[in-house]
């Protein structure tokens, strides 16, 4: 079984965090949002319980629970079939493009060669449009 790394977890999180805003107007978890860190979008309580070489157990209550959301089961089967074997360094740079909601909440409306602080939020409608736009924009 391939291992994930904190970096490649954090951004296959976020693409299913703004897949689900997209598809159904509602954030998928709320005890944690996700913040503009220097290698992009990090959930700083998921990243901090991260840990790559343990095996991460669900109560049979949070299973059922997160069964019973077809939604959320369908974007996530999806974007670990299509993400988990995408690099870390590869999550980063898409998820630091130029329109990104990443890149918008660092620098735009900001002075050239300006940005915001680290560990800004990233505001969920900028998620929501990105995810939401036809084409290439969300795709890593």
């Amino acid at each position: 079984m391939q291992q994930l790394n904190k970096t490649q977890v954090n951004k296959i999180l976020f693409y299913v965090y703004g897949r689900y805003l997209a598809v159904t107007g509602e954030k998928l978890f709320t005890d944690d949002t996700p913040k503009a860190w220097p290698y992009g979008p990090v959930f700083p309580r998921v990243n901090k319980r991260t840990n790559p070489s343990e095996v991460i157990r669900f109560t049979q209550e949070e299973a059922d629970m997160f069964k019973s959301n077809e939604t959320a089961v369908r974007i996530v089967v999806d974007a670990v079939n299509h993400m988990h074997s995408m690099s870390a360094v590869y999550l980063t740079e898409w998820s630091h493009k130029e329109g990104s909601p990443w890149f918008r909440t660092l620098y735009e409306g900001m002075e050239q060669g300006k940005q915001r602080a680290w560990n800004t939020e990233i505001p969920d409608n900028y998620i929501k449009e990105y995810f939401s736009l036809p084409g290439e924009n969300g795709k890593a």
